[in-house]
């Protein structure tokens, strides 16, 4: 009598159309749990945050790279001003606009852009007050 009650609830559980455990009901729960969707469903979702992880992670590096090389890009500018002395005034507002940025961003992303932005004008600089220089 117990086999007869049974087969209905697998038949039941067979008829399932999702995994997700809120859509489902308790027959699709049976099903989730025996056939590993849920097991599957939680290893995917951990795939998901370790791989979030690894970005953010590489994001974070290539912030901390950025900030370092324009912090350098900086130190060189002024140096070279020193070696320069008093420059004619769009140069001398190019430098200290270059020296006062302060790259910002809504997003991480958005700071690495506006950083790489920053750096790639200070290295335009620095090639131009090495002109001036030398």
């Amino acid at each position: 009598m117990k086999r007869l009650a049974v087969l209905p609830c697998l038949a039941l559980a067979a008829c399932q159309t999702t995994t997700d455990p809120a859509e489902g009901g308790f027959f699709a729960g049976v099903s989730g749990i025996t056939t590993g969707a849920y097991d599957a469903r939680v290893e995917a979702a951990e795939g998901d945050v370790a791989a979030a992880q690894a970005r953010n992670d590489a994001l974070a590096s290539q912030l901390r790279a950025s900030e370092s090389e324009l912090a350098q890009l900086k130190l060189t500018i002024l140096q070279q001003r020193d070696v320069i002395g008093p420059a004619d005034p769009a140069t001398a507002d190019r430098i200290d606009r270059v020296l006062n940025s302060s790259p910002q961003g809504a997003t991480p992303e958005a700071r690495l852009e506006a950083l790489q932005r920053s750096i790639s004008e200070a290295r335009a600089l620095s090639a131009d007050l090495a002109k001036l220089s030398g």
